[in-house]
């Protein structure tokens, strides 16, 4: 028997007239996986491309598990991953390391070599830059290292913990969210997802609240920033999470029901924004974003 086969019974209906097709995303999902053992939302088999990617590793496994789809052979999968860790501990870049090695976390595996020094050095590299950057790219970045540092179980030190703080004060736009010079939905969630992890106690602001109300729409339910008429799934990721931190019920979740069932493609993943191609990552966006979607209606 196959994982597809062996979802839970009800993933392959639709609960209402904008919900996923759950089961469709899972064999979609299950489609990405290489003979290597890795994933890659362009695999196309008949012209032997074959060309796993941490990332998408990591979307497509956080995929099933929020699917509670059996991860195939997760053996072959923890040895890929392993496979991509320099003989130091280090990986290429950032976003190899991150995907890598939350994907082992997934797995429940450990990576080959300790990568702390790695992560250490990337660390403190990261807070020595100062003056103004890319602060959408520095959010993510930061995202990146702190979940690696809660899965790791390193304690931020003091000057660690103001650097980023010092980061998200000088990255917030004026409207409220993130990142200057003009917020947008998909950018404040991941900073909401920072303040978090550098500090626990933190409390969203009215400030927040205020972005978030200005976002709402009643045609696509949150707007990528407050001017456009589009959304994508990270927006909508973004400002459900947002609602849930603020515990606030937003005006339109019938649309972003609706939006979120536009993004799944004929093949049954999702893509980023509505008839974008389907991808891993963007797949893996939409299902959290309905998960949180299904809380807000449970609250």
């Amino acid at each position: 028997m196959t994982s597809a086969e062996k979802m839970p019974v009800g993933c392959g209906t639709r609960t209402g007239s904008g919900s996923l097709d759950r089961a469709a995303i899972g064999r979609y999902v299950l489609g990405r996986r290489t003979p290597e053992g890795g994933y890659c939302f362009y695999r196309t088999p008949q012209w032997a491309v074959e060309e796993p990617n941490a990332p998408d590793t990591l979307a497509a496994l956080e995929s099933l598990r929020l699917l509670d789809v059996d991860i195939p052979a997760p053996q072959q999968a923890g040895d890929w991953l392993r496979g991509l860790q320099d003989n130091d501990g280090g990986y290429p870049t950032l976003t190899i390391g991150w995907a890598a090695l939350r994907a082992l976390d997934v797995l429940g595996a450990q990576p080959k070599f300790s990568p702390d020094q790695w992560l250490d050095a990337r660390l403190h590299a990261f807070c020595d830059c100062g003056g103004p950057r890319d602060w959408r790219a520095a959010i993510v970045d930061a995202v990146h290292l702190c979940e690696l540092m809660r899965l790791r179980d390193s304690a931020f030190d003091g000057s660690v913990r103001d650097s980023i703080e010092a980061l998200l004060d000088s990255a917030r736009a004026a409207g409220g969210g993130w990142a200057s010079p003009g917020a947008d939905l998909e950018t404040t969630g991941m900073g909401l997802r920072l303040a978090r992890l550098v500090n626990p106690n933190w409390r969203p602001d009215l400030r927040l609240s205020t972005f978030l109300v200005s976002c709402e729409d009643e045609l696509v339910g949150l707007r990528l920033t407050p001017d456009a008429r589009t959304t994508s799934v990270g927006a909508l990721r973004g400002g459900l999470a947002l609602a849930c931190a603020l515990h606030r019920r937003l005006r339109y979740l019938d649309a972003v029901e609706q939006q979120l069932a536009l993004l799944q493609r004929a093949d049954g993943g999702l893509g980023a924004r509505h008839r974008a191609i389907s991808a891993l990552q963007a797949t893996w966006l939409g299902l959290e974003a309905m998960a949180l979607l299904d809380r807000l209606r449970e609250e």
